[in-house]
């Protein structure tokens, strides 16, 4: 535990930062505290977890806590990168796939947005984006390498050295999966009551037994398309929420690329899922909600965010 973090400014930072790290059970010495937030290694890639400066978003005081896990360095930089991205990015839970091509990177990325009234709910999803990308990370970044002809971003302790022998919390997709094998807990109802969400995020919506969808206004009076799909199967995790928000614009891979880079620099929302493109060249932002991370406001919570979200990517595509 971090007690009196430097440069933390408030006690709900401190609690959090310090839930994290009881949470994911970090013990030195593979665990490095910085003075705001800590970076540690599960295995040879490194997790980062950080806090952005306080600033007001819509009139509210509030923080963003970044998770990313370094995943490959040495990445050519072009249209084919973004476009294995963009199709990637389609079977999203938590995190996007990012690169910066500057650095010729490519990172798990998830941000929560911590405000007085949101970050008990908020530094749960955080911790569950941190276990996920930890797990996904050590899985993919051999096989990811070579499809994207980098190398692995393997990274040593700055004074333990490199990690051989993995945290548990590597193997921890399984308990996601198990859960994973009932039936999705959000149910039926849950969905038609979202409905009637007031205030209302959509110009209109419907839902059926497992799904809802509803029309947002986007730009030059074509909306788009928000989906929520308790039936869908994750293809490694099962059962959860698939939610997607579907732009009324061209599948472009190097746009997708650019929002996401965008959140990670300048995120109006939580960051858990990505932008992308799927087999049907639709374009939109997705994400996955496994059945272990269910509490019973999330998809509420998260509608609201993707309709921010739909709001934030009018203002990046068609600024004033």
């Amino acid at each position: 535990m971090l007690s009196g973090l430097a440069n933390v400014t408030s006690q709900i930072e401190v609690d959090t930062i310090n839930f994290l790290i009881d949470g994911l059970q970090l013990e030195f010495p593979w665990f490095e505290g910085h003075p705001r937030g800590f970076d540690w290694w599960a295995g040879p890639l490194a997790q980062r977890v950080r806090l952005d400066r306080h600033r007001l978003l819509d009139g509210v005081p509030a923080t963003t806590l970044h998770v990313e896990t370094d995943l490959l360095r040495g990445v050519p930089m072009g249209a084919t990168t973004w476009e294995r991205l963009a199709s990637m990015n389609t079977l999203s839970t938590l995190s996007a796939y990012v690169a910066d091509q500057s650095a010729g990177t490519i990172r798990l990325h998830a941000s929560v947005t911590l405000t007085d009234e949101n970050w008990p709910m908020a530094r749960m999803l955080a911790i569950h984006a941190c276990a996920l990308q930890v797990a996904d990370a050590h899985a993919e970044a051999a096989e990811l390498a070579g499809i994207f002809g980098g190398h692995q971003a393997l990274t040593a302790h700055p004074t333990a050295g490199s990690r051989r022998k993995h945290d548990e919390l590597v193997n921890v997709d399984a308990v996601y999966r198990e859960r994973g094998q009932g039936p999705s807990p959000f149910t039926p109802e849950q969905l038609a009551q979202l409905v009637h969400l007031e205030p209302r995020p959509w110009v209109r919506a419907s839902s059926d037994r497992h799904r809802l969808s509803a029309d947002l206004d986007f730009a030059q009076g074509r909306p788009s398309r928000l989906e929520l799909d308790a039936a869908a199967q994750h293809p490694d995790l099962g059962s959860g929420l698939q939610m997607r928000l579907l732009l009324p614009v061209e599948a472009d891979p190097a746009l997708a690329q650019r929002l996401n880079a965008s959140e990670v620099a300048s995120p109006d929302a939580h960051q858990l899922g990505a932008w992308g493109i799927d087999d049907a060249q639709q374009f939109g932002f997705s994400a996955f909600i496994p059945s272990a991370v269910y509490m019973p406001e999330v998809a509420r919570t998260l509608v609201y965010h993707l309709a921010g979200r739909n709001e934030w990517a009018r203002e990046q595509l068609f600024p004033q």
